[in-house]
């Protein structure tokens, strides 16, 4: 298990939150190491990924916590892979699924604040193929009826537009997989179920949805969905960029996310993990980090879920959005923009189901609200917005704490008990923080 804090944070302006910049380690010292010294530790956290290592259920994880005006902190325990002697570091690259999420969330926000187009702008008018889309009116003998409603850019953000995935139990999830629409899963062939080839860009993937009909009305309900890959479209369409050219324009190269890509470039392998998953009781490899298709190219950018990136990268993205907007003298997005894009986007009536049991959620920019104060041990605080990956990656963003944690490791799927325990852990160690 190694520990290791960000020297040179502490040079950072002045703001809510600071967080490191790229370079994670430099020869000699700074202020930040004798800052770092008398910082109070996270032993709950610690005894979280150290115990997952040690029992073998992974090769290696990654924590990075923010809390304050403390330096970035980071936890790794454990080695790329099982079959590695590499070990994880704040560097180490990530498959973040889901977590991709906010990132295409809030670069719709940034378009939204130059004016490009608002919230309630027609999907159609940016993606004329949804011009003529129809809803199932009785699932159960697939009739369908032409939309009644528009289906607007909000509905997209809040995952409330009547899209599916083709992992869904959902009247239309077998056309997904019927037709190939399975965006973030780099297939080049077809799979059970498929009638054609897999989708072969984001135009071909809209040209597809088109013909199959909604679940939903849009804005009538919420029901996770393919829309951050058409957001993708949006990015792309009217920014004049390709997708992951804005992104990296608008956000990576400013805020020194260098390692955030929809690929592993050759030169970068060595610091990538291998994925693995639980069969029959045994862990076994998903996707190895040798051969994997996260290496091959950025040819279909899964706004839903493409993204590779570190702890070290990620911690800066909720640094920024920490600092409403900005990191290192460098703003990104207006303040304004920031807080719109963590505030519940829902139309009036819509309901969020949430996790981890019965808790009254809102949805943004592809994040999930904390809507309510009544939070128990454990739980987050009203006003944090957070996401996670099914690869067992998570992160949340608690402003009224002033705090921040990222955890990065490969199991896929994994969503309990880690998230659950990881939360649990970082606000007990927080409690006893803000008691010394």
């Amino acid at each position: 298990m190694t520990t290791s804090w960000d020297r040179r944070s502490l040079m950072m302006g002045a703001g809510m939150l600071a967080f490191a910049p790229a370079a994670l380690a430099r020869p000699g010292r700074s202020a930040g190491d004798a800052k770092a010294a008398t910082l109070p530790d996270y032993p709950n956290l610690k005894a979280f990924i150290e115990g997952y290592v040690e029992a073998k259920k992974l090769p290696g994880a990654v924590l990075a916590i923010k809390r304050g005006e403390d330096p970035v902190k980071y936890m790794s325990a454990g080695t790329v892979a099982f079959d590695s002697d590499i070990k994880i570091t704040p560097d180490s690259l990530f498959r973040i699924y889901s977590m991709t999420k906010p990132i295409t969330g809030f670069a719709v926000m940034k378009l939204i604040e130059d004016g490009k187009f608002t919230l309630d702008t027609p999907v159609a008018d940016i993606i004329p193929e949804f011009s003529a889309l129809q809803v199932f009116t009785d699932p159960k003998t697939g009739a369908t009826a032409p939309v009644s409603k528009v289906m607007r850019i909000r509905h997209l953000l809040t995952h409330t537009a009547g899209l599916s995935y083709a992992i869904m139990r959902s009247p239309s999830a077998a056309l997904y997989t019927k037709n190939g629409v399975t965006p973030g899963g780099r297939d080049r062939v077809r799979g059970p179920g498929m009638e054609v080839d897999p989708i072969s860009s984001l135009e071909d993937m809209v040209q597809r949805l088109s013909k199959i009909p909604l679940d939903f009305e849009p804005g009538s309900r919420w029901q996770y969905s393919v829309a951050f890959d058409v957001l993708g479209l949006v990015i792309k369409r009217t920014s004049g960029l390709g997708f992951y050219e804005y992104l990296k324009k608008s956000f990576f190269d400013p805020l020194r996310m260098h390692d955030t890509d929809f690929m592993v470039p050759k030169e970068k392998l060595n610091r990538f993990t291998t994925e693995i998953a639980v069969k029959n009781g045994q862990r076994v490899v998903a996707d190895d980090r040798v051969g994997s298709a996260f290496a091959r190219d950025r040819d279909l950018p899964s706004g839903g879920g493409g993204l590779v990136s570190s702890a070290h990268d990620y911690m800066r993205w909720n640094s920024m959005l920490l600092n409403e907007g900005t990191l290192d003298g460098v703003r990104v997005l207006k303040a304004e923009t920031v807080r719109l894009g963590r505030s519940n986007l829902m139309e009036p009536g819509v309901v969020f189901p949430g996790f981890f049991g019965a808790r009254k959620y809102g949805f943004g920019a592809g994040v999930a609200i904390v809507s309510t104060g009544d939070e128990k041990p454990g739980e987050d605080v009203a006003g944090t917005f957070w996401w996670f990956g099914i690869a067992g990656t998570q992160e949340w963003v608690d402003p009224a704490n002033k705090f921040s944690v990222v955890l990065m490791l490969q199991e896929y799927p994994t969503v309990d008990p880690v998230q659950r325990e990881v939360h649990i852990a970082a606000y007990k160690d927080l409690a006893a923080i803000n008691k010394i």
